[in-house]
């Protein structure tokens, strides 16, 4: 699946078990020499605590309104905090960060 941003911020991101795990902010692609053209979600989740993390996208499934992704709302939430990111694509830092935690 290659990721078209656009359309996919502001849309709600449900866990595996169709649970809210926040709103799509941004989305940033994979270091192209990685060869993961799925990229990953920045979601904003909690109300008064604010936090954001990166959401590896690989496998989403792609609603109306919903994004669901086969991960669980803990994992999600256990996700490195990121700060909002310059430009479109993660550095390979991150992009290895995100790897390493959704493996």
């Amino acid at each position: 699946m290659t990721v078209s941003t656009e359309p996919l911020i502001g849309r709600d991101l449900r866990d595996r078990d169709n649970r809210p795990a926040g709103k799509i902010r941004a989305i940033y692609r994979y270091p192209a020499e990685l060869d993961m053209p799925w990229g990953v979600a920045a979601v904003v989740s909690g109300r008064l605590l604010r936090s954001m993390h990166l959401v590896d996208l690989k496998d989403a499934d792609i609603e109306a309104d919903v994004i669901r992704v086969r991960y669980e709302r803990a994992t999600i939430t256990s996700a490195p905090h990121f700060i909002p990111l310059v430009g479109d694509t993660l550095s390979e830092g991150h992009a290895n960060q995100v790897r390493e935690h959704y493996a």
